[in-house]
């Protein structure tokens, strides 16, 4: 029996959540797994050898990172879900102008916690990730998919095109035409563009397709009205300071 588990970190557990709305799926899994470990959904959990490991959530105290740490060493194949565990998520997007000990001060004041605390970091900073299922949430089908193709022994594979593509499959109009701030062209699709579909710009909760133009994204943004810092910003939600950004960063207007 192939078993598995589920942990969540610094983070909402809307990915865990997701994973339970699975339903129907989740009930035919549960004839060829044991899952093991899900504090979010059960009391009775063990920490032993697990086969496949699904982990949402920044790394973001010591608690995280000794957890994570111990888990890895026993766990066969490691998964990221959620834009948090793959690249620090929203609570990562000041990580470069804030001092953890200054928020740190404004969130506990004087009072002395009983672990370390150090800036929310990817899952990746701190252990081997053999896959990335990004989101916010992460998609259902994904995981599905995912679980499915690790269980006959297939490496799965989604090609990290931008959303654009799902929107020109769905025959949307294009809401960057229409002076709507949006990250479909350097956002990695796989969601099925619900954000753009209802008329809301991508929010890039993704992270990057492949080959992710940061500087035309942002000159068109800063055409639409937006200012550069604004668009940079715009920019960081999802995706924390990841290295390609900075370097836009640094160029400035």
């Amino acid at each position: 029996m192939v078993k598995i588990g589920v942990i969540g970190l610094t983070g909402c557990s809307g990915c865990q959540c997701e994973i339970l709305n699975c339903q129907d799926a989740l009930l035919k899994l549960l004839s060829k797994v044991e899952i093991s470990l899900f504090p979010l959904a059960k009391d009775d959990n063990l920490e032993d050898e697990l086969d496949l490991l699904f982990v949402e959530g920044s790394v973001s105290t010591s608690l995280d990172r000794d957890w994570l740490l111990r888990l890895r060493e026993r766990t066969k194949v490691l998964v990221a879900v959620g834009s948090c565990a793959c690249y620090g998520g929203v609570q990562a997007q000041r990580n470069d102008e804030v001092q953890i000990e200054e928020m740190v001060k404004e969130v506990y004041g004087s009072w002395k916690l009983p672990f370390e605390v150090f800036k929310p970091s990817p899952v990746s900073e701190f252990v081997k990730v053999d896959y990335f299922l990004p989101g916010c949430p992460l998609d259902k089908k994904q995981f599905v998919y995912t679980v499915s193709f690790l269980l006959n022994g297939v490496k799965p594979f989604f090609p990290k095109i931008p959303v654009c593509h799902e929107c020109k499959l769905s025959e949307n109009e294009c809401l960057l035409l229409k002076g709507i701030p949006c990250q479909g062209p350097v956002t990695y699709a796989g969601c099925g563009a619900p954000c753009t579909s209802k008329g809301v710009g991508c929010q890039g909760c993704r992270g990057d397709c492949d080959f992710p133009n940061h500087e035309e994204i942002i000159s068109i943004l800063t055409k639409k009205g937006l200012s550069y810092e604004d668009a940079l910003k715009f920019l960081k939600v999802f995706r924390g300071n990841t290295f390609r950004v900075r370097r836009v960063d640094e160029k400035g207007a």
